[in-house]
């Protein structure tokens, strides 16, 4: 944690600070480009995050909440070289769980690789759905069907019709179940 060293300076009552500013609305403020010149209060730890990312280093970030760490992350971000970064993808590795499989793309190929497969995962679950969707209303239409006694002159249910319906509702709902539960 980054810390201020010296004398804390005296702040002036607010209503006195106020009446020397000289705006009239928030649009007027200048709000700087760069991130990192947007952080108020952290002095030191711009001059620590300028001075880690100038020399490509780690900064751990550790405080209260709403001191500006997350602020501070972004803003030593841009201030990386750009052409030296990449993307770094970790996969699922089903052999060895402990060892991810690692992917390093250029910088900002990932996030377009990252969505495609989000894209793919999606489409597949949706193809997954309809097909289980089709396949429970096969099985209830086709319990129907055969509850039906068709050699009669006029078609009407079989006596054990309610049986021959509820075990194929319950095979459907098995099979429903078995797949959205499963992978």
């Amino acid at each position: 944690m980054v810390e201020t060293v010296g004398d804390p300076q005296e702040l002036p009552p607010v209503d006195s600070w106020i009446s020397k500013v000289d705006f009239h609305s928030t649009a007027e403020v200048k709000i700087p480009e760069r991130l990192v010149d947007q952080v108020i209060g952290q002095e030191r730890a711009v001059e620590v995050i300028r001075k880690a990312s100038e020399q490509k280093r780690h900064v751990m970030l550790i405080g209260d909440p709403g001191t500006g760490k997350s602020m501070l992350a972004r803003s030593m971000t841009e201030m990386l070289p750009r052409d030296d970064l990449q993307d770094i993808i970790v996969y699922h590795n089903p052999e060895d769980p402990n060892e991810p499989k690692i992917r390093v793309v250029p910088a900002g190929k990932g996030r377009e690789i990252v969505n495609a497969q989000k894209a793919e995962a999606m489409q597949r679950r949706e193809q997954k759905a309809s097909m289980v969707m089709t396949i429970v209303f096969f099985i209830i239409g086709l319990s129907v069907i055969l509850s039906y006694q068709w050699g009669s002159p006029t078609p009407e249910f079989r006596p054990d019709a309610p049986n021959i319906i509820l075990f194929g509702i319950l095979v459907a709902a098995i099979i429903y179940i078995a797949t959205r539960y499963t992978g």
